[in-house]
């Protein structure tokens, strides 16, 4: 099928899907065009969400069948019901909602076509979220299982490939063009979720019209810029910013800017990851973090509703789906989403402590019931074991959870360089507004200037005694905006209103200065990067509601405020043009939006014994193919290349990345270490007795032998590194087993009397 025409489908579904969720959205937050983006960026998510649930709880299948079902109900639980009661015109609807959903099929056409010029589904980790969809889209059971660990479910965050399996089992696009067009659907849900979240919060309560304005500074905030560390590679070293490739220029080295060091137990310094969504767009990782941005900025523009003054019961209840959907789909991002809605409630002086709490408990429950089927089948794996703490302290409940879950920050913390680089582009013009802000208060809510000197002193003296320069940087801002959100919780002011989502983020960042999720690496280098990721988006929803202000402020205070975030974001739009320009070389070849085209003009043998698999082998059906190291590619293939590209298991994929996913399990731990071992000795050294013991014990069905597994794995993987394939050959064919397919290097071995499935 042409790929316009797939993407033609795969935006009208994705349309269709938010329009089968409207009208209970829009019931539930009394805002047509905050309706919109929510049901744009959260539609696909609430059809697949009952499946899901069901699916992981009672094993009812995932299938187009389940998938249209469940589409039908909420079809008719939400427009009949509505259409009967009268409660929603819908000439109102097409007149609200119109220009948004031009503005998201716009966004994904050309986000799409931007794909199109560098497609390509390798490096980083995208082969690793290309197996976990392609498994999602070929299996009928929920939990899908592991392509990379045969006989064990997918133990990730999973929901968000399941969103997007859905639509592609649906459709029947195959995984490679489904993974870029998640990619684009993902990018205009994104904005257009958070810019209505953006404009909602900056209109005031009287019924002001839609503030457009707020919406496109927003999208700018989100997408359009970078941080600094662009402007400062192209003010330090212009020429070799500019020769550099996206690899060795700015294009990565935006993303890890702030580096640890000073480790007490030694050990070189670490750079942490510090995406922002400019970044991610660009680079094109399927990864929950990305899948989850919509979710986001639904959920926030839920609370904007709350935030502006509307919190029935049922407006709770949205936000609590969404943060469940979001639990299910990134966990890291809860704390931040949590916390937010949390000052947003307290916020709001006028509900009272004791309503205040109810909806708090509320939203909280209807998360953790959206949340129970993957808590009972996820193992965490992160987190001390509990031998590992003391004795006395294991048994203590609570104590002992936090202890196990939560480290300190023991070494050298952020510098004041990193973090401005790192958050200066947002930062900046926060911290102006907020002053701004602070300085035009009425009096009795300002604060005294001794109070504001001794708090500045205060943090000052505490920055350079522990050598945090954070207290400072970011530190004084969120105390001014804490101070006006507690002093002004019962205005209902624009800025009033953003506060919460800006103490949020702000304190988020502050606050892995000093913790961290204690995970597999052993340092704060995944929670940085999600925490930052997500306190972006918070501080691309707050600050146009804040910045809006600045611009009638005609006084010197305001208009110097005014220059110094424009010349603040001019510095940070560096960054896009310039990695867009560098990932696509120019825009030099337009590839179209198959991820795996590059394989198929790479190593034709490798990519027509994929095709042939997907034809033929059941989806059940274990193919042993060589093991692989995480982000491994030799001679162009990536690693673990099959299970990738088919979605069927093999007996080990990527070891550094089941290593992680496997932790929690010490019994998966020893499988694991026990697969390596013999899948080695099946490669390098076979005999009759290893590989019937191994094709037996993990009831393999087919044997792929192609390029790796003739030519190993290269130096830096030493999980493969002398593969004996003609010997490995001799002895499946004295076992029995036939070539089903050859062509050039690839042979595919079929066991004796297997069944093959078209």
């Amino acid at each position: 099928m042409n790929e316009i025409v797939i993407a033609v489908l795969w935006q009208a579904a994705w349309l269709s899907c938010a329009l089968a969720v409207y009208p209970v959205i829009r019931r539930a937050c009394d805002d047509d065009k905050v309706a919109t983006g929510i049901s744009l960026a959260a539609g696909p998510a609430l059809i697949t969400l009952p499946v899901w649930w069901l699916g992981t709880l009672l094993r009812l299948p995932f299938t187009p069948s389940t998938l249209l079902i469940s589409f039908s109900l909420l079809v008719l639980s939400s427009w009949v019901v509505t259409l009967l009661t009268q409660r929603m015109s819908l000439r109102h609807t097409v007149r609200q909602s119109w220009a948004l959903v031009l503005l998201h099929t716009g966004a994904f056409a050309g986000y799409a076509v931007f794909r199109s010029f560098n497609p390509a589904i390798r490096y980083t980790e995208k082969p690793m979220e290309l197996a976990i969809l392609s498994s999602t889209i070929v299996s009928s059971d929920l939990p899908p299982p592991d392509p990379w660990f045969a006989s064990e479910p997918i133990n990730y965050y999973i929901f968000g490939y399941v969103e997007i399996a859905g639509l592609a089992k649906v459709l029947a696009i195959v995984p490679e063009v489904a993974f870029n067009l998640a990619l684009a659907s993902l990018f205009a849900s994104s904005i257009v979720s958070i810019g209505t979240a953006a404009a909602h919060l900056a209109t005031s309560r009287s019924g002001e019209s839609f503030r457009w304005s707020a919406l496109f500074l927003a999208v700018f905030l989100l997408v359009g810029v970078g941080n600094w560390q662009t402007a400062w590679a192209l003010l330090r070293h212009p020429h070799d910013a500019l020769a550099a490739s996206w690899w060795t220029g700015p294009g990565w080295n935006a993303s890890r800017v702030i580096v640890d060091s000073g480790f007490p137990w030694g050990g070189s310094p670490r750079a942490t990851i510090n995406e922002f969504p400019a970044f991610s767009f660009v680079l094109g990782d399927l990864h929950p973090h990305l899948l989850a941005l919509p979710l986001l900025g639904a959920f926030l523009g839920s609370l904007s509703t709350v935030a502006k003054g509307i919190s029935p019961p049922r407006t709770v209840v949205l936000a609590g789906v969404l943060l469940g959907c979001l639990w299910i789909t990134n966990t890291w991002a809860v704390p931040l989403a949590a916390l937010t809605a949390v000052l947003v409630l307290v916020g709001r002086r006028q509900l009272g402590f004791s309503r205040a709490a109810l909806l708090i408990g509320l939203l909280g429950c209807v998360a953790v019931v959206i949340a129970i089927p993957f808590q009972r089948t996820y193992i965490p794996s992160y987190g001390l074991s509990p031998q590992d703490i003391p004795p006395v302290v294991a048994q203590i409940p609570f104590l002992s959870w936090m202890i196990r879950t939560v480290g300190l920050v023991v070494w050298e913390r952020s510098s004041f360089g990193e973090l401005l680089r790192a958050h200066g582009t947002l930062l900046v013009p926060g911290g102006l507004a907020v002053g701004a802000q602070l300085l035009g208060l009425p009096a009795p809510y300002r604060p005294r200037s001794g109070v504001v000197v001794a708090i500045t002193g205060f943090l000052a003296v505490l920055a350079l005694a522990s050598k945090t320069p954070a207290l400072l940087l970011i530190g004084i801002p969120l105390v001014a905006a804490g101070w006006m959100l507690w002093q002004c919780g019962r205005s209902r002011e624009i800025w009033s209103s953003a506060l919460p989502f800006l103490v949020a983020a702000w304190g988020g960042i502050l606050t892995v200065e000093f913790f961290y999720l204690r995970d597999v690496f052993g340092d704060r280098m995944n929670t940085v990067f999600k925490v930052y990721f997500d306190a972006w988006a918070l501080q691309a929803v707050a600050l146009p509601a804040l910045l809006l202000r600045l611009l009638p402020v005609r006084r010197f205070l305001g208009i110097v405020s005014f220059g110094l975030v424009a010349v603040t974001l001019l510095a940070a739009t560096l960054y896009l043009p310039l990695s867009a320009w560098k990932w696509t070389n120019g825009f030099a070849h337009h590839e179209g939006l198959d991820g795996l085209g590059y394989l198929r003009h790479a190593q034709a043998d490798e990519e027509a014994g994929i095709q042939w698999i997907r034809q033929n082998i059941a989806p059940k059906a274990v193919v042993l193919e060589a093991p692989g190291c995480s982000y491994g590619m030799t001679m162009e293939v990536p690693h673990s290349r099959v299970s990738m590209a088919t979605g069927r298991p093999t007996i080990l994929g990527w070891d550094g990345h089941e290593y992680q996913w496997r932790r929690g399990s010490l019994k998966q731990l020893a499988a694991l270490e026990e697969r390596k071992t013999q899948l080695r000795d099946f490669f390098e050294f076979p005999s009759v007795e290893r590989v019937k013991e191994v094709l037996d014990r993990y009831d393999v069905t087919y044997v792929y032998i192609g390029t790796l597994e003739r030519f190993g794995l290269g130096a830096h993987c030493a999980l493969l590194g002398n593969p004996q394939a003609d010997r490995l050959s001799d002895i499946l064919e004295q076992l029995g087993w036939h070539p089903a397919f050859r062509h050039g290097n690839v042979v595919i071995y079929a066991r004796p009397l297997s069944a093959l499935s078209h």
